[in-house]
């Protein structure tokens, strides 16, 4: 066989140390935190036009948005007006797995055709989670294409209600993988919050933090979640973003 001279051998080597010594201070150098800083607006939705259905995971149809901030560890999101959701509150005692289920199938009881038009909605993304602290419910909510508008009511035995957001909402959303649940939603919260404070956003008051989940059950690997905190558009836009 061919044999590699011991001198091309020692230069390899050193040529491969010198690129991971390299990739090494390049990924110590990105991960750095980098403030919020804003994005120049086009007009455009992400995923489609304005008057286009969004898709942004695994080409389900999602909320439209526009980016207007963004920084390393998370991004300002403006959501546009006129989103429908289908919505069930679980009531407590607290018990996150047993509540999550039971929105989730409700919902999907809801698109499945328990409705007042036994019309069977296709199933879009994010799910939100949200949990009322105070009294232990936990509410769970499904977006709804935007074809439909408005939506057909709920059937007799359909336990959710329907939510139209009439104004434009904007979020300050982090994201993260792996397997999401009532921890992730409080803690990645909290660390969203402290970097807002570091940038000067304010959450809206009395607001919940809300758990979006983009992908079904069954993924196992490469699964895409979110935490959406609420900001205060008017403190937003006095800084300029």
């Amino acid at each position: 066989g061919l044999r590699v001279p011991a001198g091309e051998k020692k230069m390899a080597r050193v040529a491969m140390n010198l690129l991971l010594a390299l990739s090494l201070t390049l990924l110590l150098h990105t991960t750095d935190s980098v403030p919020l800083s804003p994005v120049p607006q086009t007009g455009d939705k992400t995923g489609g036009g304005l008057d286009d259905a969004c898709h942004m995971h695994m080409n389900l149809e999602s909320p439209c948005f526009e980016v207007v901030a963004k920084s390393k560890e998370y991004e300002v999101r403006k959501y546009a007006a006129g989103e429908w959701w289908s919505t069930s509150v679980v009531d407590g005692p607290p018990d996150w797995k047993t509540q999550t289920k039971e929105g989730f199938m409700n919902n999907f009881q809801y698109i499945g055709g328990d409705n007042t038009k036994a019309l069977k909605i296709p199933m879009s993304a994010p799910v939100l989670t949200t949990r009322k602290f105070s009294s232990g419910e936990l509410v769970v909510s499904f977006f709804l294409p935007k074809g439909l508008d408005p939506p057909p009511s709920p059937g007799p035995k359909a336990k959710v209600s329907l939510k139209h957001i009439a104004e434009p909402r904007v979020f300050a959303v982090i994201s993260f993988s792996g397997w999401a649940d009532g921890d992730s939603l409080s803690s990645k919260e909290e660390e969203l919050k402290n970097l807002m404070a570091r940038d000067g956003l304010v959450p809206w008051a009395d607001h919940h933090a809300w758990l979006a989940q983009y992908d079904p059950p069954f993924m196992p690997i490469f699964r895409h979640n979110e935490v959406w905190v609420p900001v205060q558009e008017g403190k937003m836009l006095g800084k300029k973003m």
